[in-house]
């Protein structure tokens, strides 16, 4: 029962991942993608640290295990999210999907090499299976709307071996803290690794970003960032990294139909056949 649990808890939590993208796009009117990572995961470690302080939970990390939570901010949360910011902004849906679903196929394949383990049959053929679901997705989406196709790519992928890396860099720190105190010190990290890349690329904002800016950034704050994160990190304690990773793959599948629900958009056959084998995927992969 408890395996269920933190499978429902990285589904939810690749649910709420899954409107990030559209957030992000209408947030980008008014804001940078590096200010808006700034000011998402800066409104987002305010609101977490002050739950800490209302839980009174004073299980802080300390010394060596202080150290991973800033190093995993950096990588998790700066270095990823930077990443998947600026190829969102240059690489129109289908190509985002596309590299998106090799996310956990890269963390299987790290996770392997570092516990020198040969992956399991049915976890990957699951992660095969659900990547295949994935290029069945981007190849039925349009292609029109990116630009710099191959530095978006690279920011993508770039992003995608960081949280590679992320998955395995918490494993110090599982079971010893609370997932709300780990989650919360990561993210200030992760918020102050963003203001170099903000003075260096966008500079200060000037203006008030637009209204519907600002609706978007309180759903990533509070929606992706705050529930997002603790749902994942709390399923990592029963879930092996490449296993809660391969949710990852839902994301496109939510996201089509969160398209749906909000925009009106149509669901083309290719697309439920794509997410079809996603759903599959996933199935056997968690099943394993």
């Amino acid at each position: 029962m408890k395996t269920n649990r933190y499978l429902i808890e990285t589904s939810v939590a690749c649910l709420l991942w899954s409107g990030s993208i559209i957030a992000c796009k209408i947030s980008y009117g008014s804001i940078g993608p590096f200010t808006l990572g700034l000011m998402r995961f800066s409104l987002a470690a305010v609101i977490m640290l002050a739950m800490l302080a209302v839980t009174r939970d004073h299980d802080r990390p300390r010394g060596r295990d202080m150290a991973i939570c800033a190093a995993t901010g950096i990588v998790g949360t700066t270095l990823y999210f930077a990443g998947e910011n600026y190829g969102a902004l240059l690489l129109p849906a289908s190509t985002s999907s596309l590299i998106i679903g090799a996310f956990p196929a890269m963390t299987l394949a790290l996770e392997s090499a570092w516990d020198r383990t040969r992956p399991d049959g049915l976890k990957a053929a699951g992660i095969a299976l659900a990547f295949v679901g994935v290029a069945v997705l981007a190849y039925g989406e349009s292609s029109s709307g990116g630009s710099d196709v191959v530095l978006g790519d690279l920011a993508l992928l770039g992003g995608g071996l960081c949280w590679a890396v992320y998955n395995l860099m918490m494993r110090p720190l599982l079971g010893k803290y609370s997932t709300t105190s780990i989650t919360a010190w990561q993210t200030l990290f992760g918020a102050l690794g963003f203001v170099p890349l903000v003075l260096l690329t966008e500079g200060l904002p000037t203006a008030t970003p637009a209204p519907e800016a600002l609706l978007s950034l309180a759903y990533l704050v509070l929606g992706c960032t705050v529930a997002g994160f603790i749902l994942y990190n709390h399923s990592l304690k029963g879930l092996p990294a490449s296993t809660a990773a391969s949710f990852a793959n839902l994301i496109p599948v939510f996201g089509l139909i969160l398209s749906a629900l909000i925009l009106g958009e149509a669901i083309t056959v290719p697309q439920h056949l794509g997410g079809s084998l996603v759903v599959a995927g996933i199935f056997l992969s968690a099943r394993s």
